[in-house]
């Protein structure tokens, strides 16, 4: 694995917060119900905290009162009144934080089946997205996308609804409470907050591009632990080590940088309204002493009014403390909506391909996957329904295009790819897909058991006809050899089988899928030659009556096709059975050849 040069990055820019907003209001309005049941909760539990220390303030006035009337002997503490309001205070303190448990529980409930709608229409997304598409996208970015960015929206709207929706009910509900006590000190107190809000605002907008980056360079580390997890191997045997560390640590350290920054400049909002509300108290208490001496208010009422004051800048400060996760939700939720909006794979047509009854054609197909750089040129041939048609042809040369563009992966650019004389585009993609079983250069299979690997070409098949299958391969043997025979998990990597049994496997699949047409991608490259062999006359028997193109390198195991197509630099150079091709001395000819002395 060679080094790659780095990237040069995109400029910085700022999560478009308009898009963000409505992108999470989008999520939120499917749940209009359990969303108005925990603002009723909030409402109850907030209006209840914010009520209390009234209550507490004129607890307060009673025992000063009584206290000065024990001094003069005028009087005593009237201990009836005050425990009744004692009590009271108690109930509502209760009474909120059942409401604020209630609110939680609600806005969870909301939360986690938006993460578990999100990553449905993400794994959905990735399913329907063309094939280009899919191949654009790092599979790391998409995981961090699926999980990590998913669980920071959750954990943002978790957190920011509760903050919001508690901070917005209690500055209106104190500040009437903080009016009702003296109108003068409560003016003192919010001139102070439209100050704080600028200064939240300057700060978030600064911030708010490094958090839309590191999300993004944890996405590209991501991918960059997953190749080095699944290729240690191949590292190690380049001894790339140093060098696969050292495009990590140019990328980490870029993550590192933009979490700093991001969370140093939107921490500064703490210290911020720390020194505004430690001002507000310095205003507060010279203006209540003033007016307790001018007999404006009463003593309770400054302890109620200092109670008020810090229930007035608590919102404040904990919109500061959130705004970390809400603008880490708003960058993960641009990312999310940013890969759900990708275009689905198009399939505009819904006619039914039922049968294939005389062949498929190629006429004049023309194909490149980037402009101006053709992989396929002008390329012409008939198979007649039956036949067995291979492609060779040297790496690269477009052999396997051929095939993706008959699964239609992607489209052609010029020409016509027909199944009975009918345009395969007029088909729908998924009805002619369903006639073509594929056994590709990379065998793929994942962590289940053996039989349900088999299975997963015939999901309706019995034990026996997987066992069948796996026979006609040559693969029920080793199977058998195995601790748990047709039940042995693979695991994740599925590792735990050489790759040509892997192969094997993946062969047995396909013959278990009774397709009409087969695409045969190198399929005994990772088999050694004896296996080969017994292969060989396993697929021979399996193609009889079937369509089959096969794409091989080593010429030896086509030479019983029907017709052999070589392809040079996506066109055919020659084209015609073994022996026609042997009597051309050409491409063919030299190339079994030279093969023949390996």
């Amino acid at each position: 694995m060679s080094p790659r040069p780095l990237k040069r990055q995109p400029p910085e820019k700022p999560v478009n917060n308009k898009k963000a907003i409505m992108n999470i209001l989008t999520l939120l309005k499917d749940h209009k119900f359990r969303l108005t049941l925990t603002i009723i909760s909030a409402v109850i539990s907030t209006a209840f905290t914010i009520i209390a220390p009234l209550l507490i303030g004129q607890a307060t006035t009673l025992i000063y009162d009584g206290t000065n009337k024990l001094i003069h002997h005028t009087g005593s503490i009237d201990f009836n009144s005050l425990t009744h309001i004692l009590i009271i205070v108690a109930i509502l303190y209760v009474v909120s934080s059942l409401f604020s448990y209630l609110q939680s529980i609600f806005l969870v409930e909301v939360t986690t089946k938006i993460s578990y709608d999100l990553r449905e229409r993400l794994i959905d997304k990735i399913l329907h997205l063309p094939m280009e598409k899919v191949e654009e996208n790092k599979r790391g970015d998409i995981l961090s996308r699926v999980t990590n960015d998913v669980d920071s929206l959750q954990n943002g709207i978790t957190q920011s609804f509760i903050q919001l929706t508690t901070a917005i009910i209690t500055l209106i509900g104190v500040f009437i409470m903080m009016l009702s006590i003296n109108v003068w000190m409560t003016l003192a107190t919010i001139i102070l907050v439209p100050i704080a809000f600028l200064l939240m605002r300057f700060m978030t907008r600064y911030s708010q591009k490094y958090f839309l980056r590191q999300l993004e360079y944890k996405g590209s580390l991501n991918g960059q632990v997953e190749e080095t997890f699944t290729g240690h191997d191949i590292i190690r045997a380049f001894n790339q080590e140093e060098i696969s560390m050292d495009k990590f640590e140019s990328d980490n350290e870029k993550w590192f940088s933009h979490e700093w920054k991001s969370q140093f400049y939107s921490s500064l909002n703490g210290p911020l309204m720390n020194f505004i509300s430690n001002f507000t108290y310095v205003v507060v208490a010279v203006l209540g002493a003033v007016f307790v001496l001018q007999k404006a208010i009463a003593v309770g009422d400054i302890l109620a009014f200092f109670q008020y004051t810090q229930s007035f800048n608590r919102p404040i400060q904990q919109i500061t403390r959130v705004m970390n996760q809400i603008q880490t939700a708003m960058a993960a939720s641009e990312r999310i909506f940013e890969f759900l909006e990708l275009e689905d794979e198009e399939n505009l047509s819904d006619k039914e391909l039922n049968e294939i009854k005389e062949g498929i054609t190629f006429e004049n197909v023309s194909f490149s996957y980037t402009p101006n750089e053709k992989i396929i040129k002008d390329l012409s041939f008939d198979v007649k329904k039956g036949e067995k048609v291979a492609i060779v042809g040297e790496t690269g040369a477009g052999k396997t295009t051929i095939v993706k563009l008959l699964m239609r992966f992607y489209d052609i650019n010029s020409g016509s790819i027909k199944i009975d004389g009918v345009d395969i585009e007029k088909y729908d993609k998924n009805s002619l897909r369903s006639h073509i079983g594929m056994v590709l250069q990379d065998s793929w299979l994942f962590s289940d058991t053996i039989s349900n690997n088999i299975r997963y070409g015939n999901l309706d098949a019995a034990d026996d006809e997987v066992i069948d299958a796996a026979s006609q391969v040559y693969a029920d043997n080793f199977i058998r050899q195995l601790s748990d025979g047709y039940e042995s998990e693979l695991n994740e990597d599925t590792d735990n089988i050489s790759h040509g049994q892997k192969q094997l496997l993946t062969i047995a699949r396909t013959i278990l899928s009774k397709k009409e047409v087969l695409i045969l991608d190198e399929a005994t490259s990772s088999v050694d030659t004896r296996t080969e062999k017994l292969i060989q006359k396993a697929m021979d028997k399996l193609m009889e009556n079937k369509t089959s193109f096969i794409i091989a390198h080593r010429l030896s195991t086509i030479r019983n096709a029907d017709n052999i197509i070589v392809i040079e630099d996506g066109e055919i150079i020659e084209q015609g059975t073994h022996d026609e091709l042997l009597k051309l001395n050409g491409y063919y000819y030299n190339t079994l050849k030279a093969q023949s002395k390996e």
